[in-house]
């Protein structure tokens, strides 16, 4: 069969495009080594939304110089995110990179190309989902090193909160991050919680295994717990005039 056989052989259909569907499209930049925002985001996503998301590089190390220079590859990758499919709110995933690049730089970078729609990251996030919480007192569950903890601090009590305390495993390998245990959460958020009036445990760092367990830890110890990608979901949904409603992660997702 020759090309003009085929031709006639093949049967040609035409068809009406189906809408897109009805849920939140995010556009998210990660990094390349990060181990759990996606397992997170499964719990959460449900039918009310739909990720999109693409990897940039980063050298290996919690270093104020090691964030900083991802800078340079946010725009480019989000640029790939789903190409030629409009996307209601663009996230960058990395807590410690949006605190030492700046809030504003990273949500430029993000749009590039991308339109005049909604952007977020998970510090963003965090400082919106304290705000929704109406919580004032800040205690911080932290893997990173002195150095990115300190402007950490500084930049909360400049958004207008108080830090009451910090504990942290000062972190220096990106790929240990993930590893760090349920026994370890709680044994941080018992010093935090002692002789201590908090509102609200920030448990920070897109890396870390803490969406599964916050239910448990808030019933455990009576307290609101926002980690950095619960933060970064809720913050997301929004943006975009939404309410995520993801009961059983805790009471910044129960859709109240």
């Amino acid at each position: 069969m020759n090309f003009e056989q085929f031709n006639d052989f093949e049967v040609k259909l035409t068809f009406e495009p189906a809408p897109r569907p009805q849920r939140v499209h995010i556009g998210l930049v990660q990094l390349a080594n990060d181990h759990t925002l996606e397992t997170d985001w499964s719990h959460l996503l449900g039918e009310q939304a739909a990720l999109f998301s693409t990897r940039i590089f980063k050298e290996n190390g919690m270093t104020p110089e090691a964030l900083d220079s991802v800078a340079a590859s946010i725009s480019d990758g989000a640029v790939l995110v789903a190409d030629g499919l409009p996307m209601d709110v663009m996230a960058f995933a990395c807590t410690s990179a949006s605190i030492i690049i700046g809030e504003q730089k990273v949500s430029k970078l993000l749009t590039k190309g991308r339109g005049d729609i909604p952007t977020t990251n998970p510090w963003s996030a965090a400082q919106a989902a304290f705000k929704h919480l109406q919580a004032k007192r800040v205690a911080v569950f932290s893997p990173y090193p002195t150095e990115v903890n300190f402007p950490l601090r500084e930049q909360l009590i400049d958004a207008g909160f108080d830090v009451v305390a910090i504990t942290a495993l000062g972190i220096m390998d990106d790929n240990i991050i993930h590893k760090v245990p349920l026994s370890t959460f709680e044994q941080g958020i018992e010093i935090l919680l002692k002789d201590n009036n908090v509102d609200v445990i920030f448990m920070s760092c897109t890396s870390l295994r803490a969406v599964e367990n916050i239910q448990h830890l808030e019933d455990k110890y009576g307290v609101a717990v926002v980690s950095s990608n619960s933060a970064l979901f809720w913050h997301s949904m929004h943006l975009c005039g939404q309410t995520a409603n993801c009961p059983g992660y805790g009471k910044l997702l129960s859709g109240i």
